[in-house]
């Protein structure tokens, strides 16, 4: 896909540091604004890009004012494409780091990504090799262990929200487009460790973002029977109440979408070994959401196309 030139504005006058992408769909235009504004007042040696999955609202005129750059989709490609979309266009224009965020994050008043990457630069030396994935999203992130003498953790995983990526990096191992939305960081950062790269998760939070439009306890007997085991495997963990609840979707088809990524991902070896249980949790949460019958369908399908591994043809059948 060419770069669409004509839709590009920019009145940037600074030196930039990286591009920072928020990737939209039918979002709430003030909102994602707010974040624009937020991240200005913050960090002004940074160029801000919003990629917009083919939204079917309304225009989202006022982010495409407040944004430099502004790509909107044909059609809902996913999360994937458009974060490799991005890349391009920090490479086109020179930048060494991109970063991305959700369109539901909240941008707290210590956020400074540039100073994370100087940070992490001055890392080379004790930290081989270089880093390439970061993240200002600790709260989301699978903590390894501490980093002596500076604000970073080694971390297992982290979500894409708060992510930060060397561009050079980004463009030589892409993101799997055809898992379309959900497991992408968790394929990305598994194949990244695989490479001898581990994240860095910086100490300080700088955002807040959450999985999941809310949290909602489970009511169905198959959610009693997750949250009994879950309680059990995790007997010691003080804080309990957080498996008695799941992050909620409105759109079912997130749920799917897990389900079916993680048996793609596990039976491939693309993903952790003891993905496995969170294939187990999946089909619990599944049915919690959907009902017992219902859920049989869906969990067939994504066992179907999980296996065979035709998640593009999957994708056209669901999102066209």
């Amino acid at each position: 896909m060419a770069l669409p030139v004509e839709i590009f504005k920019s009145s940037f006058k600074l030196l930039s540091v990286m591009l920072i992408t928020i990737v939209t769909y039918n979002p709430e235009e003030d909102f994602v604004a707010g974040i624009i504004k937020k991240i200005r007042e913050k960090e002004e040696r940074v160029k801000i890009l919003v990629v917009d999955n083919h939204s079917t609202r309304k225009p989202l005129n006022k982010v495409q004012f407040l944004s430099d750059y502004f790509i909107p989709f044909d059609k809902n490609y996913g999360l994937g494409k458009a974060y490799n979309k991005a890349t391009e266009v920090a490479k086109e224009l020179g930048e060494d780091y991109i970063m991305f965020l959700d369109q539901d994050t909240t941008i707290l008043d210590n956020f400074a990504p540039s100073k994370v990457v100087r940070e992490a630069k001055e890392l080379k030396d004790r930290v081989s090799p270089l880093p390439i994935i970061l993240s200002v999203n600790i709260d989301n992130a699978l903590i390894d262990k501490e980093i002596p003498n500076s604000n970073f953790y080694t971390a297992r995983g982290v979500v894409n929200s708060g992510m930060i990526l060397n561009v050079d990096y980004a463009l030589r191992q892409p993101f799997l487009e055809s898992l379309f939305l959900d497991r992408l960081d968790n394929e990305y950062t598994y194949r990244a460790e695989k490479f001898g790269y581990l994240p860095l998760v910086y100490r300080e939070r700088m955002i807040l973002h959450k999985p999941g439009e809310r949290s909602k306890y489970y009511s169905r007997l198959c959610g009693k029977l997750l949250v009994a085991l879950m309680l059990m495997l995790h007997r010691n963990d003080k804080d309990r109440e957080k498996y008695k609840q799941y992050g909620y979707y409105s759109n079912f088809l997130r749920y799917y979408l897990m389900l079916r990524n993680d048996i793609y991902l596990w039976f491939r070896g693309k993903i952790y070994s003891s993905f496995w249980k969170m294939i187990i949790g999946d089909i619990f949460i599944m049915c919690e959401v959907l009902g017992y019958r219902k859920s049989a369908k869906w969990i067939f399908r994504a066992i179907k196309y999980g296996l065979l591994g035709d998640l593009e043809k999957d994708n056209q059948k669901l999102f066209n």
